[in-house]
């Protein structure tokens, strides 16, 4: 079960911005009403601003995986997609080490979310979409750096492009 939303141990939790009070609200409105595509987009940007981490993502993944069940296919998608790249981005050297509080609840959601997430692989209708899902699908796994590097992929013009390359993958 997530960290409940009445939790007080969020005053602990800090995002991208300071404290996770927006993260809270926007929580308690996705329960109550849904989550839009710009929400989700507002959220992930409030726990991971531009690849930086926060103690609040780790409890943000779980109701990630939570919300999907709730959300329409398109939608569960990308939450999944969402959660399960913040469980690859959650080892990278750059990452804030999960509160002890959290640790249990964060490890046991992957599983949930990667068998939420592997049936939906076959739904994605482009390269971009896939390569994010396989991405959050090997973040689930514990394949983190996996889930980093296929994450960073850009496909453009139907070419593969790094940014540890100086152009696209060759043919």
């Amino acid at each position: 079960m997530p960290l409940s939303i009445t939790d007080p141990r969020w005053k602990h939790l800090d995002s991208s911005y300071g404290d996770s009070g927006d993260v809270v609200t926007w929580l308690k409105e996705a329960y109550a009403q849904g989550l839009t595509e710009e929400r989700l987009g507002d959220l992930i940007n409030e726990v991971q601003h531009q690849g930086d981490t926060s103690t609040a993502m780790y409890a943000v993944a779980p109701h990630l995986i939570q919300l999907a069940k709730e959300h329409p296919p398109k939608l569960k998608l990308h939450l999944l997609i969402a959660a399960g790249l913040i469980y690859a981005d959650s080892t990278s050297e750059r990452a804030v080490a999960c509160p002890s509080f959290l640790l249990e609840e964060f490890q046991e959601a992957s599983d949930v979310g990667a068998n939420a997430l592997a049936p939906l692989l076959a739904t994605t209708i482009n390269c971009p979409e896939f390569i994010m899902a396989a991405a959050a699908l090997a973040g689930f796994k514990n394949h983190h750096s996996l889930g980093r590097l296929l994450s960073s992929l850009d496909f453009y013009e139907g070419r593969y492009y790094h940014p540890a390359l100086d152009g696209p993958f060759p043919n």
